[in-house]
Formats: structure tokens, C-alpha cells, sequence
């Protein structure tokens, strides 16, 4: 019984093309980054805190590096990294939007009437302060005495 299923040819036409696994590749790819952001989001506020902190020593390195009094102006929805010139305090770029709920507690006194409530003065002292990101047990706090900079705990 003869059905046309012999092979005319004696090539061998098994396996994968070169697009097939360039397809696979890219698509894995894509899957492991997926699964690497959301494993290494920290919950509870974590991610504000590490925004907050990086914010924090940015401002504070470019104050005692240029000579120049910088600082962050927090409200609850957003925070502002600012700087001191002639004309008074200037926000540096976009406001920066909160995406968990923020509680700060300045330390010291208040700032003066238009001052951000972080300060950064060009000798490395700063505001003290504490923040917490987050509510509950899955919360960030980070706190700072004005003189050793940023210190953060997991919650």
C-alpha cells in the first residue's frame, strides 16, 4: 500500500528553525525579567523607601559637593528635591508621587515658613527626621539624627 509518504529527497528536516529559537529565547527572556522585578519588590513599601533614600543621599552629596544648601520638600502625596539660590528655595525637576501611604515626623523644631522639611547644609549636617513607608507590620522606616546620614530597617 502505497500512500506518498516516502521522501524524495535525502535531506532530514528535523528540529528547530534559527527564528523559532530566537522567538523562544526572546520570550523567556522577557518572562525571567518580569518574574526578577516583581521577586525583588520589597512589600510594604520598600521600593518608596529605596526612591526616598537615593533622593536623600543624592541631595546630600550635592550639597556638601557643590557648597550649596539643598533639600526635599515632602508633602503626603509627593516629595520635591530643591535647591537654595538667590531667589529663594527652586524645585529641581517633577514632583515625585508617592505610590504607598508616607508619615513623616520632623525631629528638632519646625523649618522656617517655606522651607522644605528635609534640609541640607553644605557642612554634611541635615534636618533630623524620621519617615515611615507602608502601614501595618509590612512597613519601612528610616530615620536620621542630622549628622550620620539615612538609616532605613526592613519593618
Amino acid at each position: 500500500m502505497d500512500l506518498g509518504l516516502e521522501r524524495k529527497t535525502g535531506s532530514v528536516t528535523a528540529g528547530f528553525t534559527l527564528i523559532e529559537l530566537l522567538v523562544a529565547i526572546a520570550v523567556l527572556a522577557t518572562l525571567a525579567v518580569g518574574a526578577s522585578l516583581v521577586a525583588t519588590r520589597s512589600p510594604g513599601g520598600g521600593s518608596e523607601a529605596a526612591r526616598f533614600e537615593r533622593s536623600y543621599q543624592a541631595s546630600r552629596h550635592l550639597a556638601v559637593g557643590g557648597q550649596q544648601i539643598r533639600g526635599i520638600a515632602i508633602t503626603p502625596r509627593a516629595f520635591q528635591p530643591m535647591r537654595y539660590g538667590a531667589e529663594g528655595w527652586e524645585p529641581l525637576g517633577r514632583a515625585i508621587r508617592w505610590q504607598d501611604r508616607v508619615s513623616l515626623a520632623p525631629r528638632g523644631g519646625p523649618q522656617p515658613v517655606g522651607w522644605p522639611e528635609i534640609v541640607f547644609l553644605p557642612d554634611g549636617r541635615s534636618s533630623a527626621f524620621s519617615i515611615r513607608f507602608g502601614a501595618g507590620r509590612r512597613s519601612t522606616a528610616c530615620e536620621s539624627d542630622g549628622w550620620t546620614g539615612l538609616t532605613c530597617d526592613g519593618g
